[in-house]
This record gives C-alpha cells, structure tokens and sequence, in this order.
C-alpha cells in the first residue's frame, strides 16, 4: 500500500489531528511523547525529537464516539486511548481493546523529516485539522477585544495563583470564590492541566485538604446584572443579529456556571464514599473521578470562551446582558448527595443541551451565520461527553451499592427537579451517552 505524506515534523506542533482522506474517511493521528522500552530501540514511528506517531480510525467502532476526544493514558510500556462516550479502551499501535473489539490502525513512518501514513490505493490526504483544546483567554494585545464603546470601565488584573502546594480542593475554593469570568477560564484550564500532568509524576496532586476550605453560598459574579428565570427576555428566533446575539449571551451564562458546577462537585464530594452493602465495604471516589470532572470544568471554559469571543465579534460582549442562575439552584437543592447532582446537572440540564442543541444550530446555520454554527457544533460533541461522564460516575456508585442506576436517577428526578422532562428528545445524541428510554420516558411526577 503506497505511503501518503502528511508533512513535515515542523508542521506537526500539535498532539492530535483528524485526518481526512479523498475516499471520506476520517482518522486521528496522536503525536505523543516517545515511551521508552526495555531494549531501547527507536521505531519507525519515533522522531529524533523524542515523538511517536499513530494513527487509528476517528470514530470508535463501538458507537461511533469520537476519537480525537479520546483520553490517553500508558499501560504496560504502551498508549491506551479511551473513547469520551463510553469509555471503550484501544491499545493506540494494535487497536486491541479489554472489552474484545478491535480499532483499525494504520501504520505510520518518520521518514527523514517527513511523516507519512500507510493507507490503500488511490486515496490522497484532503486535510490535516488540527484539533484544538484552546481555551481564548483575553490578552492587552488580544484582535478579539471589544471596542472601548462597548466593554465596562474596570479591566481586570490579573488571575490570583495558588502555590505548588494546594491541593484540588484548594484550588476548587479558589476558583468558585473567583468573580471575575476571565479569571475563572483561565484558572480552570490551569488547574486541569496541572492535575493532569501530575498524575503521570512522582508527586500526583493532593486531593483533600488538611482543614476546611471556604466554598461560597453561591459563586460570585463580576458586573453582571442578574434576574430571576422566569423574568429573562426572550431571545427571538435567530432571525436577526440582536436575537443571535441574545442567544449566545443566554448560552455563555449557562457555560460560566457549568464551570462553577463541575468544579463544586469535585470539592464538594471530595470525602464521598459509596454506602455499604452486605458483601462490600465503603468505598472512597477513584482519582479519576476528578480527573473526569477536571476534564469537563476545562471543556465548560472553553466553551466560554467560545461564546465570549463570538459575542465580542458581533459587537457586544458578555454581561451586556442581564443573566440568571437557575442552574446554580439546582446544585443548591442537591448539594448533600452526590447521586442527586449527578442526576440534575449531568442527566438532566446536560441532556436537554443535547435536546436543543440541534435546533439552535439549525437556526444560525439557517441565518449564514457559520462562525456561530461552528462555536455551537464543538459544544454539542463535547456536551454528549459530559452526559457520559455523568451517566459512567452515577453508574459506578450503583455497581458498588448493588442498586438499580435507572430507578435512582428516576427517583432523583422526581425529588429534586422542577418541571417536567418533555419532548423532544435528542434520543441519538441521549444513546450515545449511555442514556437509553428507560432513563426519561413516562417519568411522572
């Protein structure tokens, strides 16, 4: 099978990229460090600047989640990616996976300076997109910043800094007590990037701390006019740029407090420990549990940051309008139980983004408003994660409390959520979280 260049190593700056292809397909190409084996010898697929390349199919064949969101991780001297739907594991290099499904990988090979993919005949490289984790963090030097006419007055100083010590629930406090939005992205990315990287270390992040920390009755917010819920304006159809500009204000509220919310529930929850059960004793949270939520805190600021720099590209910009914390009441009325938040934020609020989300869509796409339509489709993929996420945490203290993960959420729902769970529902996007009809239809109250 004929090689197909996909460029120079001094164009591959970042650590995954979807590659796609003249007959169609899509694949992910990870650019990973180089893990070193017992016998020392470079690949074919290691750089001489400490590199490695794979490349395997970009959707997982289990259900089709998407593979360039995977999470890697190193077992046994090799890299493991994970699927963010439902967590399907493939050895990157083999495609061999624990639960008895194969991933299709393709050879890749460093030639020179030249990195090339061993695919079939008669197929050319399209494009090679980079993906990108990149929270838009404002800068003084920033084109995106919004005209002196239309920013208020104060320009915030900079982000406040905890010290190497802090452990995750310190950080958490700081970042809930944090007012300012742009401090709050910018803090969150931080965070996550550190506990990351630490985890693979000798020295992995402290979880708990030695005293109490100080969370806040509700998080602050910094110049921005709040109303009840039922009193906001209603934002129109889309049709005009007032009514998108609306639209996208009302979404960046809710993505600042889905920042709030995953950070608070992995301080607030930090001590959980699953009820016993006859044959099993209580068990303490995994690390990764935290790194999960880490993992949606980070995606919720940059879907922030999407819709800021949006908003400031239509000339307006967030806190121009007024704003409203519903969904921190929800966190309120769930605060003593893990399962229950689990249940309201993740399985309910995150699972009627899904519901809307294509309509919304539908709309600016309808109004040529492709840059918006852009923002709001990487939102939609990963808020399918985020629901996973929710249903694979829920799931697991189930399993550990021999109880029934559909008949607890259903209960949940019925204590502890205002409103009722109508149509329509997204029923795809719901499966491929792990959502079947069991979870939402005939839920009376």
């Amino acid at each position: 099978m004929p090689n197909l260049s996909l460029g120079p190593l001094s164009d591959l700056t970042h650590t995954r990229y979807v590659i796609h292809l003249s007959d169609g397909k899509r694949l992910v190409l990870f650019r990973l460090p180089s893990i070193e084996t017992s016998q020392g010898r470079k690949t074919k697929n290691d750089s001489s600047d400490g590199w490695s390349y794979y490349a395997m199919e970009a959707e997982c064949p289990h259900a089709g989640g998407p593979m360039e969101d995977a999470q890697v991780d190193i077992e046994d001297s090799a890299y493991i990616v994970s699927c963010p739907w439902h967590a399907y594991d493939f050895n990157v290099e083999t495609g061999e996976s624990s639960v008895g499904i194969k991933a299709c990988t393709f050879p890749v090979d460093v030639q020179g300076e030249i990195v090339t993919l061993t695919y079939g005949d008669n197929v050319s490289v399209v494009k090679l997109e980079p993906v990108s984790e990149e929270i838009k963090l404002k800068s003084p030097c920033s084109d995106t910043l919004p005209s002196a006419e239309t920013v208020p007055a104060s320009q915030p100083a900079t982000a406040q800094y905890l010290d190497e010590n802090a452990t995750l629930c310190d950080w958490c406090a700081h970042i809930l007590n944090t007012s300012n939005a742009e401090h709050k992205i910018e803090l969150t990315a931080h965070l996550f990037a550190t506990f990351t990287s630490r985890e693979g270390s000798s020295s992995p992040m402290t979880i708990i701390s030695p005293g109490t920390v100080a969370l806040p009755e509700m998080p602050p917010r910094e110049k921005l006019v709040e109303v009840q819920p039922g009193k906001m304006q209603k934002p129109g159809r889309g049709g005009t740029l007032k009514s998108r500009i609306a639209m996208l204000h009302a979404l960046a509220n809710i993505e600042l407090w889905a920042i709030d919310l995953a950070i608070d529930i992995c301080v607030r929850f930090a001590e959980f420990q699953t009820n016993p059960t006859s044959t099993e004793s209580e068990k303490p949270l995994p690390r990764t549990f935290f790194h999960d939520w880490l993992k949606v805190a980070n995606d919720e600021a940059k879907h922030f940051s999407l819709l800021r720099t949006r908003l400031e590209e239509m000339g307006s910009y967030f806190g121009a309008l007024p704003v409203h914390h519903g969904l921190w009441e929800s966190a309120e009325r769930t605060a003593h139980d893990l399962r229950a938040r689990i249940s309201i934020i993740a399985l309910v609020h995150e699972a009627r983004g899904l519901d809307v989300n294509p309509m919304t869509i539908a709309k600016f796409r309808a109004a040529k408003d492709e840059e918006s339509v852009q923002a709001l489709e990487v939102i939609h993929n990963d808020e399918i994660t985020h629901v996973t996420t929710g249903h694979r945490w829920l799931s697991w203290i189930c399993q550990q409390e021999q109880t029934d993960t559909v008949e607890v959420f259903r209960s949940n729902v019925r204590k502890y959520f205002i409103g009722a769970l109508k149509e329509p529902f997204n029923r795809d996007a719901r499966a491929m979280a792990g959502m079947d009809a069991r979870y939402y239809e005939n839920l009376a109250y």
